[in-house]
């Protein structure tokens, strides 16, 4: 509606001028330094109209279809800001994303994924005195406590505790410091490069901090982990308290999950120095969003907009199915003269409309194999781009086994064969 009356005010005033400043006559239609040459008075009108929407940038068609104005990126009090699509990493919106800042309890994303892909989720942990009385939100561990690996997450994602934090990194770590140098060591390898983390929880340390680019590449590989994406999409869960008649019961601390449609992660932040910061995330037709807000006030309800942004902007479009074959490649010597080549994972996009004919798709095979060959062999890639925003390899592998055609090989089919005939085997 609003875009309805900014169109008519643009159309009532250029009526305006238009018929106080016309003149017709048998050679054309004059409106200042415009000239409809051979029109009729109701042609030029109608030309003029089209000139007037085109100079504030917009066009005819929303006259009839006001959902054909582009939707604007919104505002976010966020100082930094980035939402990114999980499977192609590609970045939707940002507002300052390689700005360093703080990141709170943000940071046990990371502890958690590294806790879930190197440990085991039904190790008993003891826990430890460093463990105990840990500053700041805590699901209150007593010395010598013994939980899975499992609860202690829960423990960490759900209530916060930085306890459980301290807990899990001695577990997997076997210190403090060793499970730190592992958070910066996969932090280089899932490509957040301007990360540093100084301990598991997010409590404030100057060397401690990260940017919403970094910790949306960071969500959008836990995310892909589905025990992790398990543990962070629970609303509630109960978990022991040793010592006591009753269970710990554990609530999500993020509002997302009980007010946003398809909510499915991850993580609130919150100290004096960061103040609010939430990883937040959603699955809505096949298409996994991730966005962080850093620093921010609104942090639930800027999070939402910024997530209607992107599923209301950009559709999922899959470029490569599972298992699609994309080629085949010769086999000398084989039994069968060539052997497909597939792609293990699918290869999804996020794309504005139209954008799928910028697709381009490049496919790379060996000129022939040699006999025999196994199914699963690696063999060759894929390479996804769209302009200069995205870039996906995925590597290619035989889709079967081919076996050696030599005199040997025969002679040996052959006397399977017979035995075969002969004796039933």
């Amino acid at each position: 509606m609003v875009i309805k009356r900014s169109i008519a005010c643009i159309l009532l005033f250029a009526y305006a001028f238009f018929y106080s400043g016309a003149v017709y006559s048998a050679q054309g239609a004059y409106s200042g330094d415009v000239a409809y040459s051979g029109l009729t008075a109701s042609q030029a009108a109608s030309k003029f109209e089209d000139a007037v929407l085109q100079s504030a940038g917009l066009s005819a068609e929303i006259l009839s279809n006001p959902s054909a104005v582009p939707s604007m990126p919104p505002s976010t009090a966020a100082r930094a800001a980035v939402v990114m699509e999980a499977s192609s990493k590609r970045v939707l919106y940002a507002k300052n994303p390689h700005m360093k800042l703080p990141m709170a309890s943000t940071t046990k994303i990371m502890t958690a994924i590294l806790a879930i892909e190197m440990g085991n989720l039904e190790d008993v942990v003891t826990v430890s005195p460093k463990a105990v009385g840990v500053e700041g939100s805590s699901i209150y561990l007593a010395k010598g406590e013994r939980l899975t690996l499992e609860q202690l997450l829960y423990g960490l994602m759900l209530r916060s505790g930085n306890d459980a934090a301290v807990a899990i990194a001695e577990h997997i770590g076997g210190s403090v410091e060793n499970f730190v140098r592992l958070m910066n060591r996969k932090a280089v390898q899932i490509g957040a490069r301007n990360t540093n983390f100084v301990n598991p929880h997010g409590l404030h340390d100057d060397m401690h901090y990260t940017t919403a680019y970094d910790l949306a590449l960071i969500s959008a590989y836990a995310m892909q982990n589905p025990v992790f994406r398990t543990i962070v999409s629970t609303k509630y869960k109960k978990i022991p308290w040793e010592g006591r008649s009753y269970d710990r019961v554990l609530q999500n601390k993020n509002a997302l999950l009980w007010s946003y449609e398809g909510a499915n992660g991850i993580k609130t932040g919150y100290t004096k120095v960061s103040r609010r910061c939430l990883a937040s995330a959603a699955l809505r037709d096949g298409m996994q969003l991730v966005c962080v807000v850093l620093d921010c006030q609104p942090w639930f309800d800027d999070s939402a907009t910024l997530l209607d942004y992107g599923f209301a902007n950009f559709k999922p479009y899959t470029v490569v199915s599972k298992k699609q074959v994309l080629g085949h490649i010769p086999v000398r010597d084989g039994y069968e003269a060539q052997v497909a080549a597939v792609c293990r994972e699918e290869i999804l996009l996020p794309v504005r409309e139209g954008e799928e004919k910028e697709i381009s798709v490049e496919v790379k095979l060996p000129q022939y194999l040699k006999a025999p060959v196994k199914a699963g062999t690696k063999v060759g890639y894929v390479k996804v781009t769209l302009g200069d925003e995205v870039s996906i390899r995925k590597d290619l592998y035989t889709a079967a086994d081919v076996k050696e055609n030599t005199i040997r090989s025969n002679l040996k089919r052959i006397i399977d064969r017979w035995i075969d005939t002969e004796f039933g085997f």
